[in-house]
């Protein structure tokens, strides 16, 4: 039933939020998806991880969620290309510091129960000059009523949907921890005045190129979006 409920009311956003990641993310690149959840996301992105190399290790705390995602794994013959592990991030323990090119939080990170630790910890993760990429809603103004519903919803659904993750906390906790934001794309609208967004942020300064902000990224098509690449005319069109 919760396995049903999972689809029923994430589903599309979370299909949202793995295209834009897996598109984002380099060939080969070996990942800590954080959350990982019942891995429905695998019966659309299969091809797609096969096709670029990838290299996952998924961790999740719920074994329901995980005995679904394993049956997948077996399901698309994705047993070179993802593992799976019960687990926290607060607790979690990869076998040696510096083993990945990047960790996914796919509608995860609200639900953290610390996530400046969380954040800390994932520095010791990622190889140098690995990204850390986020997939989530983002609430623009704080609201009491999304305050105090959002985190009760868990018990309507039986989903845990965590609590509200507002811009202005959510960067000033990116730049607390050390970390510059390399990329911040819109994937969908929400409710209540949310967006879906893909953020990447990394441990190392930017350099030159300058960091793709909602406001710059606004006029882009929603192929761009969904990670696909823009024709000429668009990409002129965009850069305006």
């Amino acid at each position: 039933m919760k396995n049903w409920l999972y689809q029923v009311f994430i589903h599309r956003t979370t299909d949202e939020c793995y295209r834009g990641s897996l598109n984002y993310v380099a060939p080969g690149s070996r990942l800590l998806d954080v959350g990982i959840g019942n891995g429905i996301m695998l019966d659309v992105f299969h091809p797609l991880i096969r096709s670029k190399g990838l290299k996952i290790t998924g961790i999740d705390i719920d074994t329901g969620y995980l005995k679904h995602c394993r049956e997948l794994i077996r399901k698309h013959g994705l047993e070179n290309y993802i593992d799976v592990c019960q687990g926290s991030a607060e607790s979690y323990a990869p076998g040696q510091q510096g083993s990945f090119d990047g960790v996914l939080f796919c509608m995860s990170f609200m639900l953290l129960s610390n996530p400046r630790l969380v954040l800390d910890r994932v520095k010791g993760w990622l190889k140098p000059g690995g990204e850390i990429v986020f997939a989530q809603a983002l609430f623009k103004r704080r609201s009491r009523l999304v305050d105090v519903i959002k985190p009760k919803l868990k018990y309507l659904t039986t989903v845990d949907f965590g609590r509200a993750t507002y811009e202005k906390d959510f960067f000033d906790l990116l730049s607390e921890n050390g970390l510059t934001v390399k990329e911040d794309r819109v994937l969908k609208g929400e409710w209540l005045n949310s967006q879906c967004r893909m953020i990447v942020a990394s441990f190392q300064k930017a350099h030159t190129r300058p960091v793709r902000t909602e406001s710059s990224i606004r006029s882009i098509p929603k192929s761009r979006a969904a990670g696909q690449n823009l024709s000429p005319a668009d990409a002129k069109s965009a850069s305006q």
